[in-house]
């Protein structure tokens, strides 16, 4: 191990007495985060820095500045923040200028912050002094005939929001500029989005941030950026599986800042464990039909495995999984007959509940015209899922009302409705944005599609010249097999929810029929 920590274990009982004491100084001037972010810097100093893990004391403490936006903490908990984020970059990670940059801070914040003497080593003490020199505070070097040295670079500060991030301070014209930021603690997300404006713009652009080492990081493209100085402002959002956003780092209304310079004065940003990135030529550098510019349509040769001048394509919004709860009204079509009630034809008559077992007399009429009639009524609900970006195919499943009453020697009514479907949703990429979605649709299963109407007969001849009437329910039955076609929409609210209609003819198999059906649901993908 190296020798700066040879000590590391005896000291940690001191390091933890001299934290009670700062602990119990608390109660004066306490700001509303000064604990909270006391405590992230006790377990970054003793659990994670003097254990070697450089990584983690660093993620935690600018998680402890974070917490310590604008008035949120007192002066001498941001200036020891500071102190102990320079300790972890000069003593632990040898990022001396950066340890530099956050003891100029913290001597900012307050002039009177001393390094705690178990943390101390030679090295950490003499950034220390160059930290006091450059901030103007205690001594100097010896008096010399030339200028005051300018302010040593200062750390920049952290973002406004929960998300663990910094800010850039600044990127050259025509370059990307890279934007990293780590969740924090117990923060669970599925995707993390930036959104920012070029200068001189008044549109927002998004940008989906992808996973890189311990958090998520993205490079706003060079041509947004732009050959000419100013800001570019920009926010960051991380959302959960059901898209609330749960952490930021700045706001569409105070947004975060990196300068775009002609040169810049500091070492390029870049993302974690990659190089800062490169300029972009600009179009005036090399106009078409100049000796050795591409002519016009010739494309770039690129290196392997690499897509040149193609711009991002924006993440779909589009759910691949379905969940619909419906309702299906039913009309079953019926034949034309007399003597619908006489037997030997697809009609059993009843009463009531009480099958008319009689033969009505002959001359009575028992007349159907035949058509549509309203029949059974059933609710649903169905799952699909979302195959390429306009096939659907799933399964619905549900209860059926309204069936008909059971004849003598007959099959009971069967209450189920069980189906296999597939549609085709129209459009380019229909459940990737909001508005109306038309599809066409296959489907077939199990079902029974019962119906029934009115039928005046006369049980004898005597009735029939008394005209003594008698009304009874003439039912058809039909099923237990279908298949269905048929079309409708679906007006998506949001990408990933609406409303939905179909109507779809239906042949029934077993007892023989046509039908059509009326569907009204709601839908939501996830």
């Amino acid at each position: 191990m190296d020798g700066r920590f040879s000590g590391a274990l005896p000291r940690a009982a001191s390091v933890a007495f001299f934290h009670l004491v700062i602990a119990a100084a608390r109660v004066a001037n306490a700001e509303p985060n000064d604990d909270a972010a006391l405590d992230l810097a006790k377990k970054a100093i003793e659990a994670d820095y003097l254990g070697t893990k450089f990584a983690e004391a660093e993620k935690k403490l600018k998680q402890a500045l974070t917490l310590c936006g604008p008035k949120s903490c007192s002066n001498k908990v941001v200036a020891r923040l500071h102190r102990d984020l320079g300790v972890v970059y000069a003593g632990g990670m040898n990022k001396v200028e950066d340890g530099k940059a956050e003891f100029v801070a913290a001597l900012k914040a307050d002039p009177d912050i001393t390094l705690d003497p178990d943390l101390t080593s030679e090295e950490i003490e003499t950034v220390f002094k160059d930290a006091k020199a450059a901030a103007g505070i205690g001594g100097t070097p010896e008096a010399s005939p030339s200028p005051t040295p300018a302010p040593g670079p200062v750390a920049p500060a952290p973002a406004q929001g929960d998300l663990v991030h910094t800010p850039p301070r600044e990127q050259t014209v025509m370059t990307p500029v890279p934007l990293y930021t780590e969740l924090p603690d117990g923060v669970e997300v599925t995707k993390v989005v930036l959104q920012y404006r070029p200068f001189g713009a008044s549109a927002w652009k998004t940008l989906e941030m992808q996973k890189v080492e311990k958090g998520y990081g993205a490079e706003v493209p060079c041509l947004d950026v732009g050959s000419v100085t100013g800001q570019l402002k920009y926010f960051i959002q991380a959302f959960d599986k059901d898209n609330n956003a749960v952490a930021f780092a700045g706001t569409r209304k105070e947004p975060l800042n990196v300068e775009i310079k002609l040169q810049i004065e500091g070492a390029s940003p870049s993302l974690p464990g990659k190089p800062p990135p490169a300029r972009c030529s600009e179009a005036a550098d090399c106009p078409p039909g100049l000796l050795g510019c591409p002519k016009p349509g010739e494309e770039k040769t690129c290196p392997e495995g690499e897509v040149c001048d193609k711009p991002p394509e924006a993440p779909s919004l589009a759910r691949k999984n379905w969940v619909t709860l419906g309702l299906q009204q039913d009309f079953l079509g019926l034949s034309g007959t007399t003597g619908t009630c006489s037997g030997g034809n697809e009609y059993t008559c009843f009463s009531g509940d009480d099958y008319y077992e009689a033969i009505p007399y002959a001359k009575s009429g028992g007349e159907l015209a035949g058509g549509l009639a309203a029949a059974t009524t059933r609710i649903f609900v169905g799952y699909e899922r979302v195959f390429g970006k306009n096939f659907t195919a799933g399964l619905r499943a549900g209860f059926v009302f309204r069936g008909g009453p059971q004849a003598p020697g007959g099959a009971a009514f069967v209450p189920i409705h069980a189906e296999a479907r597939a549609a085709y949703w129209f459009g380019a990429d229909p459940f990737g944005s909001a508005g109306f979605r038309p599809f066409v649709t296959l489907g077939g299963g199990l079902a029974q599609v019962d119906a029934s109407v009115k039928v005046t007969v006369y049980n004898t001849e005597q009735d029939f010249l008394a005209d003594k009437r008698l009304v009874l329910d003439a039912w058809k039955k039909s099923g237990l097999v279908f298949i269905a076609a048929g079309g409708g929409a679906m007006y998506a609210i949001r990408p990933n929810t609406g409303p939905l209609a179909e109507v779809r003819l239906i042949q029934l198999f077993g007892a023989s029929g046509t039908a059509l059906s009326a569907t009204f649901g709601y839908s939501h993908g996830f």
